[in-house]
């Protein structure tokens, strides 16, 4: 529902134009510094970054808030290591 009012239109947002999350949940600078840094660390692309902004936007809209919070953005990007870790562990041990 909170998508379907932010959007105008039944899409999620795993499929709506990253531009159009932009335009209505920008970043803050903060957390744009913050997920350039981490990204720059981690060696993330921008494919990878932009999959980051759009699970802090579902995650946010789980919790109920307006903007993309900064908890959310950190819960994202644990998500991301750790799945990046489950995937070098699985692949060592076959």
């Amino acid at each position: 529902m909170r998508q379907y009012n932010r959007y105008q239109q039944e899409v999620s947002n795993a499929k709506v134009l990253f531009e159009t999350i932009v335009e209505t949940s920008p970043l803050t600078t903060a957390q744009k510094k913050t997920l350039t840094q981490i990204s720059s660390k981690q060696n993330w692309s921008n494919r990878v970054q932009i999959k980051i902004i759009r699970l802090a936007r579902t995650i946010s809209d789980l919790a109920g808030d307006e903007r993309i919070a900064d908890q959310a953005i950190w819960e994202a990007m644990t998500l991301r290591c750790w799945g990046q870790n489950k995937q070098m562990t699985i692949a060592r041990e076959k």
